[in-house]
């Protein structure tokens, strides 16, 4: 069984982070976008940022809803933002443990 691995996205006001299982789980997953295909790839359905909302490294949190809407719109739901987050960003690194 692979590392979870961190889907970094570097947006206009925040940078962004959601867990994936693999790299190869989201290939597949883009290849077909549905929300069952999503569920297998995700590992945690949360949205991340550090302290200072740059960069992949430091403390996580979780992205605040208006954080969220800043980088996306309002009204996204979760699912959509992390689809859009694999969708435009790139895998970061393996992590040993979440």
């Amino acid at each position: 069984m692979s590392s979870p691995v961190k889907y970094f996205y570097k947006g206009e006001e925040t940078d962004l982070l959601v867990f994936v299982s693999s790299v190869e789980e989201v290939q597949e997953y883009l290849k077909d976008k549905s929300i069952g295909k999503l569920s297998q790839v995700v590992e945690v359905f949360k949205v991340f940022t550090n302290n200072a909302g740059e960069g992949a490294e430091g403390e996580l949190g979780e992205a605040s809803k208006s954080q969220l809407a800043n980088e996306f719109g309002k009204g996204k739901k979760i699912e959509e933002v992390i689809a859009i987050i694999l969708e435009k960003g790139e895998p970061n690194a393996t992590v040993e443990s979440i």
